[in-house]
């Protein structure tokens, strides 16, 4: 929970500094783009069940997206694009230890100064004792599996041909010091220590147990396992020395380093603690094929818009994660994250795409990666920089793929349907508007030996609460284990690994996110309703409660996809006061801060754009709680600043503060989100739909029947952005 502060506006002028670089565009045409990537799915070594299917997957997205989609001038020639993988084509080998060690030193090798190289690695992780005792913090190597692994005998040795740390390290700075620019993705987890209350059907996660990895006889497992079991208990497992997360592979340097040696960004799916999922992408997609959901997410966030920095993509991940109500893994991301992603130019991404007629048929070169979903439209322009109200004519998706889309011409917004021979020559398509799904989807909960009453009476309370009226949610029920942003679990607290000696044996609904982990660590609890069998519309009316407010929490977060802001437009910062400790922090939106009891946040917003802005700051807590903090407008160049809130301890998890901004049209009263404010949760298709970001906002409370929708325009609607920064509450040591 928290406590407010004072605040105060200030009104003056910012500066902006301007970093003077080499032209993009000359760059890119004296730079060569490599790519390596390697995808691990069949361990030999290791029983099938630990076996993966996404790695795959994820290699051929990514190779079709470096092939075709990405901005020019930037180019990844065939030839300098390395995939180690089984059964994908293109595939130039399996990715042994030998392979990915062989490319890597091919890249070093070959690469010139300014150069750019990119490396993807997916499949599964682990961890190890030190081979070299007092190498590492906590006594443990991460280690990435290739596919021709081996059973771990002896410490000195280690998991034979896996890939440690350092070697990555090693490998990497070769390239570097070449003064290449190298940009390193692992979508691999090393370890988990959340306990999964329900089994999930279409998540598996890519991580290993060390069990899994040893050999030898029944003793010598035994006696390796109990190393790495004391290994880890004495360890301070994921964070560093000041308490911070800490990256699986130690990649950057902590001092400093020669300047001719080429930049590092280094994205990781999870910390060392956490386990990562690969899953049927995406979402609510008929016989979708399994991609990890760190990959996924990456590509459909740089899909939608290329033109940004590392940290602004960091940020859309986790903003990402948010609206999909995943509180774990945690993306770590660190590094050159000022830096633009592929080295590009700072223009203004445009949603559009060349229109091609051929045999009957129009398609456009973007789909389920950039949001477009059967039903969404676009405008026909008869070129790129053709302005939105030059539409000729509008088209809707039919069917889409991840980065290809099959669309037709409709009537929309009082223009006919053009017949596809009238499509002009070179003609672009547009989104027209940005439709926010706001649907819930809630799995049931599984049944329990012991608990069968319990469950058939909440799943009689969800048949009833799903076809009801004038509730203030829309949810979707699905079969227990399908994907679900919230899960259903009945079960007894002292049933829980972790839980307490004094843990109730009464049954309780418990409400899980979307990977069904639940944690008792660190003063964590996911919200609970106790359930008296013989009242059912206590039940009914807990529920409905608990829901309502989830709904509305999950779906302010989901509003980041409804951007429109730019972030030379109005920037937002907050900082964090630490109560030990002088000055304040960054509080980025690319990394999941650790806060406790006693710290404060801090907003600074400018408003660098010519209109008149209004800025509301809520925080929405780990048990869905809203608390309306500010709602200020911002004159042109006018500054915000604000001591805005303090930490108590009466709860910890995961949490989020929100910026939203609003234009305010001329003459317009202040925007103000108070009506958002909420309790926490105790431990139709909208045709044109919504006109403005406000009226979406509005929404929330309302719970729209399935979506609400924003018609794009050139200049004529205000603009909106919702803005997340995650944070971890966590008792103070």
């Amino acid at each position: 929970m928290i406590k407010l502060t004072r605040r105060t506006l200030l009104v003056g002028t910012s500066a902006l500094m301007a970093v003077g670089t080499v032209p993009f565009r000359a760059l890119a045409a004296s730079r060569t783009y490599h790519a390596l990537l390697v995808a691990c799915t069949e361990y030999p070594a290791l029983p099938q069940r630990n076996w993966l299917i996404g790695p795959k997957n994820d290699a051929g997205l990514v190779h079709e997206y470096l092939l075709k989609n990405v901005p020019d001038p930037v180019r990844f020639a065939p030839e300098n694009v390395t995939l180690l993988a089984k059964d994908v084509p293109g595939a130039k080998g399996l990715p042994t230890h030998a392979a990915i060690k062989a490319a890597l030193a091919d890249l070093a090798e070959k690469v010139q100064r300014d150069d750019f190289v990119y490396l993807h690695l997916s499949g599964h992780g682990a961890q190890q004792p030190a081979r070299v005792k007092g190498d590492e913090t906590d006594g443990l190597d991460e280690i990435f599996l290739p596919v021709d692994i081996d059973k771990w005998i002896n410490r000195d040795a280690g998991v034979p041909n896996a890939l440690v740390d350092n070697e990555i390290g090693d490998a990497l700075d070769a390239i570097r010091d070449k003064g290449a620019f190298v940009w390193a993705v692992f979508d691999c987890c090393h370890s988990g220590t959340a306990t999964r209350a329900v089994e999930v059907d279409d998540e598996l996660e890519r991580k290993v147990e060390f069990a899994d990895l040893v050999g030898g006889d029944e003793a010598a497992r035994a006696a390796a396992v109990k190393t790495y079991e004391d290994t880890v208990a004495s360890a301070s497992r994921g964070l560093d020395e000041n308490g911070a997360r800490k990256p699986a592979f130690n990649l950057t340097p902590t001092g400093g380093e020669p300047i001719a040696k080429g930049k590092l960004v280094a994205f990781y799916a999870a910390q060392t603690v956490e386990t990562t999922p690969e899953m049927p992408l995406p979402k609510g997609t008929a016989d979708a094929p399994r991609f990890g959901l760190f990959t996924f997410t990456i590509l459909s966030k740089l899909a939608e818009n290329p033109n940004i920095t590392y940290r602004q993509l960091g940020q859309a991940v986790l903003q990402q994660y948010s609206a999909d109500s995943r509180t774990r893994p945690t993306p770590l991301f660190e590094g050159e994250l000022d830096a633009r992603v592929f080295g590009t130019d700072k223009t203004d991404a445009v949603m559009q795409w060349p229109v091609a007629v051929k045999d009957g048929e129009a398609t456009i070169g973007a789909g389920l990666l950039h949001r477009l979903t059967p039903g969404s439209k676009l405008a026909i322009l008869p070129s790129a920089l053709s302005s939105l109200s030059d539409a000729v004519g509008y088209l809707e998706v039919q069917s889409a793929k991840n980065l290809e889309s099959r669309v037709k011409p409709v009537e929309f917004d009082k223009k006919p349907a053009l017949k596809l021979a009238d499509i002009p020559a070179n003609a672009y398509a547009r989104v027209a508007e940005i439709a926010v799904d706001y649907r819930l989807t809630v799995a049931r909960p599984a049944a329990i030996k012991g608990l069968e009453k319990e469950t058939a009476l909440v799943n009689s309370v969800l048949d009833e609460l799903a076809t009801a009226k004038e509730t203030g949610f829309n949810i979707e029920l699905v079969d227990p284990g399908k994907s679900a942003e919230l899960r259903f679990a009945v079960m007894r607290e002292n049933a829980v690994a972790g839980a307490a000696k004094d843990a109730t044996d009464k049954p309780a609904l418990w409400f899980l996110p979307a990977s069904g982990d639940v944690t008792l660590k660190d003063g964590s609890k996911p919200p609970l309703i106790m359930i008296h069998p013989d009242d059912r519309q206590k039940l009914v009316d807990a529920t409905t409660r608990n829901l309502r407010t989830i709904f509305r929490a999950t779906g302010l977060s989901r509003l980041a996809a409804a951007s429109d802001y730019k972030p030379e437009d109005v920037d937002v910062q907050f900082q964090v006061k630490r109560r030990d400790r002088e000055g304040l922090e960054p509080l980025q939106a690319s990394v999941v801060p650790r806060v406790s009891p006693g710290d404060e946040v801090h907003v600074l917003a400018r408003n660098s754009s010519d209109q008149l802005v209004d800025i509301n700051v809520l925080y929405v807590g780990s048990d869905y709680s809203i608390t309306h903090i500010v709602a200020e407008s911002l004159a042109p160049q006018a500054t915000l600043e604000e001591g805005l809130l303090a930490f108590t301890d009466t709860s910890f998890g995961m949490e989020r503060m929100i910026a939203v901004l609003t234009e305010a049209p001329p003459e317009s009263e202040k925007e103000d989100l108070s009506f958002l404010a909420q309790d926490g949760v105790a431990s139709m298709t909208r045709g044109l739909g919504a006109a403005s970001f406000s009226d979406m906002l509005a929404d929330i409370g309302m719970a729209p029947p399935t979506r609400s929708v924003m018609r794009l325009a050139d200049k004529s609607g205000p603009k909106g952005a919702v803005m997340i920064f995650p944070m971890e509450t966590v008792p103070r040591a």
